[in-house]
C-alpha cells in the first residue's frame, strides 16, 4: 500500500506518480492531497470527472513513456467542481491540446495564461487570433452556405457540451460565422480556451469555395 502523496493528471487524464516525466507542475487550489487507494498497471487511465478531498498537484507529462496510474474508485463518479483547469508549459501547443479534456466548467479560481504563454499557443493555432486586449481568441470564416455554418456551430455546440466550456458564437449574413473564446470567469484566457480552440480546429467546414481560395484555413 503507497502512502498519501501528490500526484499529477497528464493530458492523457491519468493520475501518476510525480517526477520522472511528470514536468510543470502547479497547485490548483480547488484539488489537494491524493490518497493514492491502489496503483495499476500502466496505461490504464481514470475517469476524467471526479473530486478529490484537497488539492493536487498538476501538469503535463513531456517524457516518451507514460508514468504508472492511480485508481481512484470511491471518487470517479463525483463531478470536478471548477473543472480540471490544468495550466500547462507554454510550449505544449495543439496537438497535445487535442488530447486533453477539460472536464467541467471553469471558475475564478482557473489559473489564467501569462502574455508570454498566451502567444506561444496562439502560434501554434493559425486559423485562430488574438483580441487586441488579450482577453479573448477568435476563428471566422465564411461557410458555403447557411445549412453549412449550421452544421458546423451544432458541432461546436455538441463539441462544447462535452467539454463543459463554451464559446461565444456569431452568424451574420446568413454564413460569416465566428467563434470566440474566452474564459468568462476569470476576465482572460485559460488553458481550456486552447484546448478547445484546437478541437474546434478539428470539426470538419464546407467553406465558401470564394473565401476559401483567398484566405484558408492554414494548417
Amino acid at each position: 500500500m503507497l502512502a498519501t502523496g501528490r500526484y499529477h493528471i497528464d493530458c492523457a487524464e491519468r493520475i501518476g506518480i510525480p517526477g520522472g516525466d511528470a514536468t510543470n507542475k502547479i497547485q490548483h487550489k480547488p484539488l489537494t492531497t491524493l490518497p493514492a487507494q491502489a496503483m495499476l498497471d500502466e496505461g490504464l487511465e481514470v475517469t476524467e470527472n471526479f473530486l478529490p478531498d484537497g488539492p493536487v498537484t498538476i501538469g503535463i507529462t513531456s517524457g516518451a513513456s507514460g508514468p504508472r496510474t492511480a485508481a481512484l474508485p470511491a471518487m470517479e463518479e463525483k463531478p470536478a467542481e471548477g473543472g480540471l483547469a490544468v495550466k500547462a508549459a507554454a510550449r505544449v501547443g495543439a496537438v497535445q491540446d487535442k488530447s486533453c479534456k477539460i472536464g467541467g466548467c471553469c471558475g475564478k479560481d482557473t489559473p489564467g495564461l501569462s502574455r508570454e504563454e498566451v502567444l506561444e499557443r496562439i502560434s501554434s493555432l493559425p486559423n485562430w487570433t488574438l483580441s487586441p486586449d488579450g482577453a479573448s481568441i477568435s476563428r471566422c470564416f465564411v461557410a458555403k452556405n447557411w445549412a453549412a455554418a449550421m452544421n458546423f456551430l451544432n458541432e461546436v455546440s455538441t463539441l462544447a457540451e462535452s467539454e463543459g466550456h463554451h464559446p461565444d458564437v456569431h452568424i451574420t449574413s446568413y454564413r460569416n460565422v465566428r467563434v470566440d473564446l474566452s474564459t468568462h470567469a476569470i476576465g482572460g484566457l485559460s488553458l481550456p480556451d486552447f484546448v478547445l480552440a484546437a478541437k474546434v480546429d478539428e470539426i470538419k467546414v464546407e467553406y465558401s469555395p470564394k473565401w476559401l481560395k483567398e484566405h484558408g484555413p492554414r494548417e
